[in-house]
């Protein structure tokens, strides 16, 4: 898929519930949208939100909502790439850190110029900058791509990447539904 430069990836994580199966696993997702189509789909995206709503958010909707939500997210112009751990020996952030190296240099090598992350803690949003340059000086990961943080409500395009991290959710719980509705443009990497 090389060739990607007027793309962005908008990325979000989940970290499915232990009690429903999901113990250690940490699920990253990334949204490959053109340039060109970011402000049609941010309105897309904007014009699904309930009343009251500051933005879509997987573990907050219904199931019927989670059904319409995908139908939307498989209409939009975007690739998705998945990457999946299931560690339960290592802390969340190490297994963000391992799932973010992987996606980077993923998305490094399709050509992706642009990574926008949802925001988290000041002090998590230094770790995965401190990442990326880690990367960069041991040449894993060219010069040319950049990474910002963008709080979810503020950006609607890394509402997509929430969604498809929790059709992943529903796929490992046994519910194939979401997934099989985005597959033909989703790819998952399980490290």
């Amino acid at each position: 898929m090389a060739g990607l430069m007027s793309w962005s990836a908008y990325v979000d994580e989940s970290e499915p519930d232990p009690r429903s199966g999901g113990s250690g696993v940490y699920v990253l997702a990334a949204a490959r949208i053109e340039h060109a189509d970011r402000d049609a789909a941010r309105a897309a995206l904007t014009g699904l939100r309930l009343r009251g709503q500051r933005k879509l958010h997987w573990h907050e909707e219904s199931d019927q909502r989670r059904k319409d939500l995908v139908a939307a997210v498989a209409a939009l112009p975007a690739l998705h790439l998945v990457v999946v751990l299931v560690d339960a020996a290592a802390s969340s952030e190490r297994r963000r850190r391992k799932c973010l190296t992987r996606l980077l240099g993923e998305l490094d090598r399709d050509g992706v110029a642009e990574v926008c992350l949802e925001s988290r803690e000041a002090k998590q949003n230094r770790r995965d900058r401190q990442l990326l340059d880690v990367l960069r000086s041991q040449r894993s990961l060219g010069p040319g791509l950049r990474m910002q943080h963008q709080p979810g409500p503020v950006e609607p395009l890394l509402w997509v990447p929430d969604i498809v991290a929790g059709s992943i959710g529903a796929l490992r719980r046994g519910d194939p539904g979401y997934h099989d509705r985005l597959a033909g443009m989703l790819t998952v990497i399980t490290i």
